[in-house]
């Protein structure tokens, strides 16, 4: 199970347009929620069990009012470890997964 120290240190960190909001932990993943300026809502998803040795770095591809359409496709990231060791690093890799959108 991935265990990144200080992960509350991304909470206020700058992602593009966006903000980290919140950053929660629970068993089985770390919980980002990013504000834009304009006050949109995105989660993002970082999986702590491991997919063979990578870990995936997820959201849904589509919101209306904050809260993922029912058409919503999960758009994906699959980081090896060395992705997760730097919050910068950490920060680069949700932007190019928000790039997608």
């Amino acid at each position: 199970m991935l265990t990144i120290e200080n992960i509350t240190k991304l909470y206020k960190a700058d992602v593009g347009i966006w903000r980290i909001g919140r950053v929660e932990t629970i068993n089985t993943a770390y919980l980002f929620t990013l504000v834009n300026p304009v006050g949109q809502r995105i989660q993002i998803n970082l999986e702590r069990n491991p997919i063979g040795v990578q870990y995936e770095l997820w959201c849904w591809d589509s919101y209306i009012n904050n809260t993922p359409l029912p058409t919503a496709v999960p758009r994906r990231r699959m980081l090896d470890k060395d992705k997760l060791k730097k919050p910068e690093i950490l920060i680069e890799q949700i932007k190019q997964l928000l790039l997608k959108q």
